[in-house]
């Protein structure tokens, strides 16, 4: 079905709550990339990826601001994610690039450090621009450019973001060596492969979720906690033992990691006698977790 559109001020209070903590994700990782970049990768002629590799192209040849050059090549991938991919991506998106602008040109008028070694200047960039992307598109948005097309590669395919983001980024590398020293294109490309280890390692670490599987003789006890006090769901099946043929109650659920030792703490004081697994759920898609859109 066609997403239904809604204004902003009157979406439900969770859903208004959701997205106002979308807005200061967005906010805090665009200007994380935008410090990344104009920090880090540019006072040391370093060749950027993306988007904004372009850009900054542009900029080491032509002297186009990179605010100027990041807005206006991301006018064509607008259309496309406007037709293509979610109406909330596209106007996260949106906003995001609009940060981006914004942070480009505001960290342009502060003084920059003075840094010397370029190994430290790709691995502070990488771990930034890094985090800042996985903080994005964790909330279902992105920083435009490249991203637009890595994400309808996520949807389509089924790639790793990093990984998509990564092989793109490589290409575009490859324009600077007309303009930058050989030694600086080599660190880009270990900049864009650390960045893309980064990315990946921080949207696997924000979608994962614990789930606990438990063998109990007083289900309702566990259930009840689970339910009310942590105020996650829960399936029950029954079960018998097949070393003493008791009947027993089996009970999965779906945690967010801080919610695993709570969980723990409990059953070791209330059910000490039960038998529980955790593990890890890379990805959970569904009501209280990722909608399927994202």
């Amino acid at each position: 079905m066609p997403e239904k559109s809604v204004g902003f001020w009157h979406l439900p209070p969770e859903r208004l709550k959701e997205e106002l903590r979308t807005l200061l994700v967005v906010t805090f990782g665009s200007a994380l990339y935008c410090a990344g970049t104009v920090f880090f990768i540019k006072p040391a002629m370093l060749p950027n990826a993306g988007l904004m590799g372009i850009c900054l192209f542009l900029n080491y040849v032509f002297g186009i601001p990179l605010g100027l050059s990041n807005t206006v090549l991301n006018m064509a991938l607008f259309v496309f994610a406007y037709k293509f991919l979610p109406k909330r991506f596209f106007w996260w998106t949106l906003y995001s690039v609009a940060a981006v602008s914004f942070f480009m040109e505001f960290f342009e008028t502060m003084p920059k450090p003075a840094f010397q070694d370029k190994m430290l200047l790709v691995i502070v960039s990488a771990i930034l621009q890094g985090a800042a992307l996985g903080t994005v598109f964790a909330t279902g948005g992105s920083t435009g450019g490249t991203d637009i097309i890595s994400v309808a590669c996520r949807r389509k395919f089924g790639m790793e973001l990093g990984n998509a983001t990564m092989y793109m980024n490589f290409a575009v590398i490859l324009l600077f060596l007309r303009v930058v020293p050989l030694e600086n294109a080599v660190f880009g490309f270990l900049q864009s492969y650390l960045t893309s280890l980064v990315l990946n390692g921080g949207l696997r670490a924000s979608a994962q979720r614990r789930e606990a599987l438990i063998i109990t003789g007083n289900p309702e006890l566990v259930r009840n906690y689970i339910v009310y006090t942590l105020h996650r769901g829960v399936t029950l099946f029954d079960a018998h033992g097949g070393w003493d043929n008791q009947k027993r109650c089996v009970i999965v659920s779906l945690l967010a990691p801080r919610q695993e030792n709570q969980l723990k703490r409990f059953m070791k004081a209330n059910d000490p006698s039960a038998f529980m697994r955790l593990s890890i759920a890379s990805e959970v898609h569904g009501q209280g977790f990722q909608n399927w859109e994202d």
